[in-house]
């Protein structure tokens, strides 16, 4: 049983990078660090509304890595699943909980079951932003682009919408209440309806997020109207698009990073048993942009006080220009072996150094699998029982967390650990102060590869968008790699043995030899052709004379040892070729052992047929490589001997 240092903390979400779970998670780091607590988040790179189902379901498949018995609680950013019209991650995360969670469970913004939520309460916040288009502006015909009817976020948007109404005496009319989605489409329909006269043209739309009201704006510049001069718009939520549109909008950033440290609040009282006094002020900020007409300038970004984050494209931590130019993509497609590419992908972590470490866990076998989902969705599809660390890096100050020191320059890569553990570095002994650990899928399109994990200070643990398009030029490597080297085994392998086939018979011969060479030992190949395949065919079919053929590669691959190869030559003949000290005796052995096992099988196969072979070799020590093919035509014929002599036995027997 894991020994935990720490109390630890599991956070459920999607797209890391959206401005209402990036500060949601702000605000649970910081509360988190001030208690000592791990944090590990379990998060897809996409929305839940990602409109390709199976990448959605390699994306969503992060959540069954989660092992609940090593948590002492959990949040669940339910709001971020929500928006999805099937709400199938929803459910996935829903049933997960009910069927595997027996810690404590916070929602946030949305309900799920019965566990206990934190809301947002984003009702004054709302109710300032209208009141601010009554009293400076002068506005008294206000729609409400309100989103989605039945969801708790735009209830409260609604309801600080109509006590600012009431505040300032102007009447509450419903049909002026609109619902819909929370995307550009509701502010685009609205403004058409507006320009084909369908509605009556108000004072200002009064939008109940950014995407909305950005949807109305573009929409009314297309429709010939003009912003703030014939609409006053406004929206809510402070996302990136509001300051980067040609009209920046007037918004208000909600106290969000409240809802995530209360939630640890609630958490930690649950968990330690203590009643935590706090304040639990949810206003949010307003900031002023052109659409309102308080802003006269756009210059594409606002103060860093005003948004706490800076634009991608103005950030000195965010470089894309670096990542670019890094070529990342083509040096990690360039390579002739996951191996390589593994080393490549290590190489390339600089540009993501923002994290303390990074580990690639791979799934057992991942490049011969296939996903495992017993859904559509593949919510049953999880991990391998064990996975290995194939990448691992780590700034230097980590170095003396590794489990033995500086004498292992690569402490955990190739390394194997029960997938239940979820990562056992979280739970190391050595490590002294709380972190952030950032779980994310690794898959193509749906198919699993595995998951990676990357760590950060409480202080700067947020993903950025880089992670994102690093993480995918990692996926699509790994696929092309995988693909590639099927694609070689397929080349040389045959389909129906899996014996190696004739198409590598030279490289493999070259091998032995060298080999041989090398070691100063014998080189030798060995013919091993089945008897009475005909035979078999006309009378029993061919299905039985293919089971025949199986029967003798299995038994021949049996054999095999790491000096020896097994090939099929074509039909029922197959080479054995390898190096010794003593070829004689290895030859002999073989072949008592093959003729060994083919009686076995024969005694209990309940067949009407034998399976039996002939066998031919040739060995001794040569210098030459053009030797070998010689080798390999005294062997045939020695081969050809033997199967006359049987022939003339079971002839003789026959009579």
């Amino acid at each position: 049983m894991i020994e935990k240092r720490r109390k630890t903390i599991g956070v459920i979400s999607t797209d890391p990078e959206n401005i209402y779970q990036e500060t949601v998670l702000n605000g649970i780091f910081r509360k988190a660090k001030e208690y000592g607590y791990d944090v590990l988040v379990f998060t897809t790179f996409v929305k839940a509304t990602h409109e390709n189902r199976q990448y959605l379901t390699g994306e969503a498949n992060i959540y069954n890595i989660i092992n609940f018995d090593l948590l002492d609680g959990v949040i669940v950013l339910s709001l971020t699943f929500k928006y999805s019209s099937d709400n199938i991650i929803f459910d996935q995360v829903r049933d997960l909980l009910r069927e595997k969670c027996h810690c404590p469970v916070i929602t946030i913004d949305e309900p799920m079951d019965d566990y206990e939520i934190v809301i947002t309460d984003d009702e004054k916040s709302f109710e300032n932003i209208t009141s601010h288009v009554i009293e400076e502006h002068g506005c008294r015909k206000l729609y409400l682009l309100a989103g989605e009817k039945f969801m708790n976020s735009s209830q409260k948007r609604v309801i600080g919408f109509k006590r600012a109404l009431e505040k300032h005496n102007i009447e509450v009319e419903e049909k002026n209440i609109m619902y819909g989605e929370f995307w550009y489409t509701l502010g685009e329909r609205v403004a058409s309806h507006i320009a084909a006269g369908e509605l009556e043209k108000p004072d200002a739309i009064i939008a109940a997020s950014d995407y909305i009201g950005l949807g109305f704006i573009n929409e009314a510049l297309k429709r010939g109207y003009k912003i703030p001069e014939d609409f006053i718009v406004t929206g809510f939520d402070g996302v990136l698009e509001s300051r980067a549109s040609d009209i920046t909008l007037t918004t208000v950033i909600p106290a969000t990073d409240k809802s995530g440290e209360i939630s640890v609040i609630r958490l930690a009282e649950k968990i330690e048993g203590r009643k935590i006094e706090h304040d639990e002020n949810f206003i949010g900020k307003t900031v002023f942009g052109m659409s309102c007409g308080c802003s006269l300038t756009n210059s594409g970004k606002r103060e860093k006080d005003d948004y706490g984050y800076f634009a991608p494209y103005t950030s000195d931590e965010i470089d894309m220009r670096k990542f670019l130019q890094s070529y990342m993509a083509e040096n990690l497609t360039e390579t002739d072996s996951l191996e390589q590419c593994y080393d490549k992908i290590m190489k390339h972590a600089y540009l993501v150094d923002r994290s303390q470490e990074y580990f690639l866990c791979t799934c057992r076998d991942w490049e011969t699998l296939i996903n495992e989902g017993r859904d559509l969705y593949g919510s049953k599809c999880g991990y391998t029982d064990e996975v290995k660390i194939s990448v691992y890096r780590c700034i230097p100050e980590r170095f003396s967390e590794w489990e033995n020191g500086f004498s292992n320059p690569d402490p955990y890569i190739n390394t194997y650990f029960d997938s239940s553990l979820m990562l056992p570095k979280i739970f190391s002994p050595k490590r002294e102060e709380p972190a952030v650990f950032y779980f994310t899928p690794v898959h193509f399109n749906g198919r699993r590869i595995g998951y990676s994990v990357i760590r950060f200070n409480h202080d700067d643990a947020v993903l950025n968008f880089i992670y994102q398009i690093w993480s995918r030029y990692v996926n699509n490597a790994l696929e092309m790699m995988r693909v590639r080297e099927q694609l070689v085994a397929r080349s040389t392998r045959d389909a129906m043995t899996g014996l190696y086939n004739r198409n590598s018979l030279q490289e493999h011969l070259k091998n032995q030899f060298d080999k041989s060479q090398e070691l100063e030992t014998e080189f030798y190949v060995m013919y091993i052709d089945m008897n009475s395949l005909k035979y078999i065919n006309d009378v029993y079919g061919h299905d039985e004379g293919d089971s025949a053929i199986k029967v003798l590669a299995g038994i021949i691959n049996s054999v095999c040892t790491d000096n020896s190869v097994c090939i099929r030559m074509g039909g029922d003949e197959f080479l054995m070729t390898g190096q010794s000290a003593d070829a004689y005796s290895e030859i002999c052995r073989k072949t008592e052992e093959i003729e060994s096992s083919l009686g076995r099988y024969n005694n209990y196969s309940d067949k009407p047929y034998l399976v039996t072979a002939s066998f031919g070799s040739c060995y001794r020590r040569v210098s030459n490589f053009n030797e070998v093919n010689k080798m390999i035509k005294e062997a045939d014929e020695s081969m050809y001997e033997y199967k006359q002599a049987f022939k003339k036995t079971k002839n003789n027997a026959d009579r």
